[in-house]
């Protein structure tokens, strides 16, 4: 009898040890794995909304197109006034529109051009007992429900895109003049003075990892499962691991051709303009360049727009250029006579902005199709379903489309 009740006690005793092993194994696993999240090719991102404009330049690759078409003429269907200027392209996400102004203010509108919600940002200094506000040169982003912004004080603010709450802030080590790109719970930024890349949990805010320095970096990083690519003033572009930091190889551009723009990313292929004009399209992968245009030699700072079959550069000295994608050879140009902005595009045209002017072209030939002055200088273009939206110099972001069915349906 003692003896079958040893045997009970024992059995007893070793079941708890069991269930407690499970347990720590269960609680700690997952929030080691939490720390740091692969990112796997087997883990693709989530497909955006199709109404969605996460950056200044669409998605987290930079690639600057959406599906949607437009007609050949548009008209004004709202302004708003937003009290100073808009430097930086609005972004679209979940039905909203988003923009900083030069005051260092946040500002939330739907897409009728109504207000939401708004942030005055300030360094928490004084100057003459008055508060001073950030400076944002910073593109915004949005993605995944944060409103991210970085300010020339080296600080990156994210807000909740429904209220304008604070959700964190980061201390970047140099100015954030570049936009802020994520993917998979994680957020990417830049520090312009270093060319450090920076990897923050999007929860939290908290740093992951930093990246070694590179040399002045002025552009935004894109972002895949594969890669976070940006270009330097070391004249190169340069190809890092998304899950460490690891800096995975460097494609040397050539003399006098930094990279100061974004860069467009399209499955293995990277596209990017330069200083001297050139522009190239490489293979991430091995670093190999595929081809190089070296038929301007003005600065083409703008970020690429592909297709599967063009790249739309800008040039510094007005021209347009769109590039076959299989040879690097011009398909057609276009004069601006102005400073062009980057160019976007969306189903069959092209649009961009040049000295305050919206043009519309066609993606076939370059041909013009429609063009609006809008006013002294305005932002390169951000697009949503029906909807083009560019911030002004004079304080307003201005919305285009369809004319309205019925006059008098929406403001100008």
């Amino acid at each position: 009898m003692k003896r079958y009740r040893l045997i009970v006690v024992l059995l007893f005793f070793l079941l708890l040890i069991g269930v407690a092993g499970a347990a720590c194994y269960v609680f700690l696993l997952p929030r080691t794995a939490q720390q740091l999240p692969a990112i796997t090719k087997s883990e693709p991102p989530p497909p955006p909304r199709k109404s969605d404009w996460n950056t200044y330049h669409g998605d987290n690759t930079l690639r600057g197109v959406i599906p949607d078409t437009f007609p050949d003429v548009l008209a004004p269907l709202w302004r708003f006034k937003a009290g100073a200027p808009v430097r930086q392209t609005p972004v679209i996400y979940n039905q909203n529109v988003f923009f900083t102004t030069a005051r260092g203010e946040v500002i939330a509108t739907d897409l009728n051009g109504q207000k939401i919600w708004s942030r005055e940002l300030f360094t928490g200094e004084k100057q003459n007992d008055v508060p001073v506000r950030e400076r944002l040169d910073a593109p915004i982003a949005c993605f995944d429900g944060l409103v991210l912004t970085g300010s020339m004080r080296g600080v990156l603010y994210a807000f909740e895109a429904a209220t304008g709450k604070d959700k964190w802030q980061a201390q970047i080590e140099g100015p954030v003049y570049g936009s802020a790109n994520y993917l998979h719970g994680r957020v990417y930024v830049l520090s312009r003075a270093s060319g450090e890349l920076h990897c923050l949990e999007a929860a939290s805010g908290h740093i992951l990892w930093k990246s070694e320095a590179i040399e002045r970096c002025d552009g935004s990083p894109s972002v895949s499962v594969e890669a976070v690519v940006f270009g330097s003033c070391a004249a190169a572009l340069h190809v890092f691991s998304p899950d460490t930091g690891k800096r995975l190889r460097n494609i040397e551009v050539g003399q006098d051709s930094q990279v100061a723009g974004g860069v467009a990313l399209d499955g293995k292929w990277i596209i990017s303009g330069s200083r001297s004009g050139k522009v190239l399209q490489a293979d991430l992968q091995t670093g190999a360049v595929l081809w190089t245009n070296t038929d301007n030699d003005t600065e083409a700072f703008s970020t690429p727009a592909i297709t599967k079959e063009l790249a739309v550069v800008s040039h510094n000295d007005g021209t347009v250029f769109a590039m076959d994608r299989t040879t690097g050879k011009i398909r057609w140009q276009f004069d601006t006579k102005g400073y062009p902005t980057s160019a976007v595009i969306a189903g069959d045209k092209v649009i961009l902005g040049a000295d305050g002017e919206l043009f519309m072209l066609k993606l076939t030939d370059g041909s013009k199709v429609w063009s609006f002055k809008v006013s002294d200088e305005i932002t390169s273009p951000a697009v949503t379903q029906g909807l083009i939206l560019a911030g002004s110099e004079d304080g307003t972001v201005a919305a285009f489309g369809p004319a309205p069915e019925q006059e008098g349906a929406a403001q100008p």
